[in-house]
């Protein structure tokens, strides 16, 4: 619950910095690329992106348990942050377009 209230009010943020820089019309673009650089640092979190050369080679070491639910837990946190901001600048996009 933490992290969504994190997303809220980045969101809001977002959307206030926006108006004292650039008009309203530009709030989705901020808002929209602090969403989705928490997505991107979900996905890098959670392993998904692995390298094919890593892959191949056998280099991919399996994780401790302790370590395996960090990252899980640091990942699922980092969407809660982003969806909000995603949100906010679907509807932005939608309501000012």
């Amino acid at each position: 619950m933490k992290y969504l209230t994190i997303g809220i009010v980045l969101s809001i943020t977002g959307v206030l910095l926006s108006l004292g820089f650039w008009e309203l019309s530009k709030a989705y673009l901020v808002t929209g690329a602090i969403g989705l650089f928490f997505l991107a640092f979900s996905v890098l979190m959670s392993g998904s992106i692995v390298g094919t050369h890593r892959v191949r080679a056998g280099l991919e070491a399996p994780d401790s348990p302790d370590e395996r639910q960090k990252r899980n837990r640091t990942s699922i946190g980092s969407v809660f942050i982003g969806l909000p901001n995603i949100i906010t600048a679907f509807l932005l996009y939608f309501f000012l377009n």
